[in-house]
């Protein structure tokens, strides 16, 4: 999720449309409240309702794990896997560099 305050996007609001083009959302503040959420207009929204969307969004970025992610969707872990698969969203993200670094240095 990004963040800008409502200020930041009055002088910069090309902001808001690369968010829009990278199908995120952006929580907008003043004075570091939120005060509104601008979405966009896509079918994952459409398709799964703006909870949900949310919700897979932040398990997306990693800001929700997998059991976070099924108890806001009201779903089990199986389900919530099943669906992850359907949206083709990884449930697993990690990178193999740091993995193999960290073998190379424990290794020494």
């Amino acid at each position: 999720m990004n963040i800008i305050g409502i200020k930041e996007l009055q002088t910069n609001p090309g902001k808001l449309s690369q968010t829009f083009s990278e199908n995120d959302y952006l929580l907008i503040t003043k004075s570091g409240k939120p005060i509104g959420l601008a979405l966009p207009f896509s079918s994952g929204f459409l398709e799964q309702g703006m909870k949900p969307w949310i919700a897979l969004k932040a398990f997306e970025r990693g800001d929700l794990s997998l059991g976070q992610l099924a108890r806001t969707l009201g779903e089990t872990k199986v389900e919530t896997m099943k669906m992850l698969g359907r949206l083709n969203i990884p449930m697993a993200s990690y990178d193999l560099q740091e993995d193999l670094d960290a073998i190379t240095l424990l290794a020494q």
